[in-house]
C-alpha cells in the first residue's frame, strides 16, 4: 500500500477521535470514557466489566471506577450474573438509555453531516469499505501486536 494511503488512514483516524471528542465536550457533562461506556452499552446491555474493557481497550479497574461514577449518576445499574454469581453484569437504567439515545443522535448526526454531500452511489460505496475496515480492525484487535518486549 503506498505511504500516501497510510498516512490517510492514520489521519482519518486521528481527526475522527478528535471530532468525536469535541461533540462529546458540547454535548454531554460525561467523560470521554463514560459516554464511550454509555454507547457500548446502548448496543449491547449485560456486559461484564471485563466484556466492557476489552471492547474498550482499556483495564478491568479502571472501567470498574467509571462504572461507578456512572451508577452514582443513576444511569447505569449492576447486578450479579444469574448464572455465575462472580459475575457482575452492566445494565443503562431508564436515565441512562435517555442519555445514550441523545448522545447517539448527536454523534450520528455529526456523522451524517460529513457524508451529506456525496452522491447515494458514493455514500454507499464508502459505507462499504468502512464497514470491511470495521470488521478488519474488529479481527485486529485479537492478534497479538507488540514484538518488543511492551504491552500486547
Amino acid at each position: 500500500m503506498p505511504q500516501d494511503s497510510l498516512h490517510i488512514l492514520r489521519r482519518i483516524a486521528r481527526r475522527f477521535a478528535l471530532i468525536q471528542r469535541k461533540t462529546w465536550a458540547c454535548c454531554t457533562p460525561a467523560s470521554e470514557i463514560q459516554c464511550l461506556i454509555l454507547t457500548e452499552l446502548d448496543g449491547e446491555d449485560g456486559l461484564s466489566i471485563r466484556e466492557l474493557a476489552d471492547r474498550l481497550g482499556s483495564d478491568p479497574p479502571w472501567i470498574s471506577r467509571v462504572v461507578e461514577e456512572l451508577r452514582q449518576r443513576g444511569w447505569i445499574s449492576r447486578s450479579q450474573d444469574p448464572r455465575d454469581r462472580r459475575f457482575v453484569r452492566i445494565e443503562l437504567t431508564s436515565e441512562g438509555r435517555v442519555e445514550a439515545k441523545r448522545l447517539q443522535e448527536v454523534l450520528n448526526a455529526q456523522a451524517e453531516s460529513l457524508l451529506e454531500s456525496l452522491s447515494p452511489y458514493d455514500r454507499n460505496q464508502l459505507i462499504a469499505t468502512l464497514e470491511w475496515l470495521a470488521n478488519r480492525l474488529d479481527q485486529e484487535l485479537v492478534i497479538p501486536h507488540c514484538s518488543q518486549g511492551g504491552e500486547n
